[in-house]
């Protein structure tokens, strides 16, 4: 059964999916937005250790470019994280989420090759085990990112705190993800 929280990453993904590379170039930065893919470890903290053994994280973003306050963009993330079970690593657990979050600029070196930034956010969970029902809660993220201009491409690197505030539990990760904005 689809979920609006499901539909919802499902389109921010496939948007950032089918985006194809542009030049860089002074005019992009007039671009109203920038869509970016990354991906990497997701590490389970708290409560979903005990359980968990480390996983991989997906994600789409959709990052403004221009803002009212210097340095203050916005960020849609739609996210994918999977994790097996550590007493039995055919069986996973799965979590799918889409966030909006604040995306502030702290620190940029000369000629913008390399950009340091804090974001922060606000977002629906939809947290399922393989062999069990899901649950759709809320939940939030915070972390920092280092945008990097390496061969030609709009490069970056971040790590986040994500907890999502369940029921009868807090179910936490750690995502240090590598990615590509275009």
């Amino acid at each position: 059964m689809w979920r609006p929280v499901s539909v919802v990453a499902l389109a921010v993904a496939l948007t950032a999916a089918s985006a194809t590379p542009a030049p860089l170039s002074a005019q992009r930065s007039r671009e109203p937005a920038a869509f970016g893919i990354s991906g990497g470890l997701s590490l389970p903290t708290g409560d979903l250790k005990r359980d968990l053994s480390t996983g991989y994280s997906v994600a789409g973003h959709l990052l403004s470019r221009q803002g009212t306050v210097k340095g203050l963009r916005f960020r849609i993330d739609a996210s994918f994280d999977r994790w097996a079970y550590a007493q039995d690593a055919s069986v996973s657990y799965r979590s799918v989420g889409a966030i909006v979050n604040a995306h502030y600029r702290i620190g940029e070196s000369a000629g913008g090759q390399r950009i340091v930034y804090l974001l922060g956010g606000l977002g629906v969970f939809n947290d399922k085990a393989a062999d069990g029902p899901s649950g759709t809660d809320t939940g939030m993220q915070m972390g920092a990112g280092v945008d990097v201009k390496l061969a030609g491409l709009a490069t970056f690197v971040e790590a986040k705190y994500v907890n999502v505030f369940a029921a009868n539990r807090n179910l936490i990760r750690i995502p240090l993800t590598v990615g590509v904005r275009f």
